[in-house]
């Protein structure tokens, strides 16, 4: 079935949909990231949301709340099919049906088995649906949880640090690292979005390793 393509307006939400998702790394799993953004009948923002953690509200229901009654007729821009399917929380396609959205912009398909057919349920309630908008993107956001559902394997993340010379460390023992404070701090964002982290029995043995992702804490008035 044939969609109408995006306008700018959608590209612009959907931009803003996959910064939100990416709030979500480190806290969903086993569920996938998403954001979302629904625009009114106007075609200006009127919510915004993401899933924060599992068994949470998803992307959807927070950005319809937000909306209010501007998301009757308005538009659901969302990084993943929403879903079809009764877990913790109640199906997306569902919630977007009740809300009277008119039109869903979505970047991936949901390979799920259990949660895909949203984008179905929604066609054939009348909804108008468009798939693939800043797809890329929205598929690297979401590598972890694509990489499980799909490949049946976890997505594997391989960090390593060493000198032009080869070397992971200096030949005495006194090095304490080799990398910069930005790098550093890089891991540790890695860490934290990660569900396991692994290292060879060697290591383990010889340096005894803190592998606890050691992130600043947020400023008071950072938003959750």
């Amino acid at each position: 079935m044939a969609t109408p393509q995006a306008d700018e307006r959608e590209r612009v939400a959907m931009r803003r949909a996959l910064e939100l998702a990416a709030r979500g790394l480190g806290t969903t799993s086993p569920n996938p990231v998403v954001g979302c953004v629904v625009l009114d009948a106007h075609g200006e923002q009127a919510g915004e949301g993401w899933h924060r953690r599992a068994g949470g509200p998803h992307a959807e229901v927070h950005a319809l709340r937000e909306a209010g009654d501007r998301a009757c007729g308005g538009t659901a821009i969302v990084t993943l099919e929403p879903c079809n399917h009764t877990g913790r929380t109640g199906p997306c396609a569902q919630a977007l049906l009740g809300a009277g959205i008119s039109r869903v912009v979505y970047a991936v398909a949901d390979p799920d088995p259990q949660a895909e057919g949203g984008a179905a349920t929604l066609r054939a309630a009348g909804v108008e649906t468009a798939q693939g908008l800043l797809a890329a993107e929205a598929e690297q956001v979401n590598a972890a949880w694509l990489t499980s559902v799909r490949r049946g394997r976890p997505h594997v993340t391989w960090k390593y640090a060493a000198t032009l010379d080869g070397r992971t460390a200096a030949a005495d023992g006194t090095s304490r690292w080799i990398t910069s404070a930005e790098a550093r701090a890089d891991v540790h964002r890695l860490r934290a979005e990660a569900d396991a982290i692994l290292v060879g029995a060697g290591t383990a043995r010889a340096d005894d390793p803190h592998l606890a992702a050691r992130l600043p804490a947020p400023a008071p008035d950072a938003p959750a």
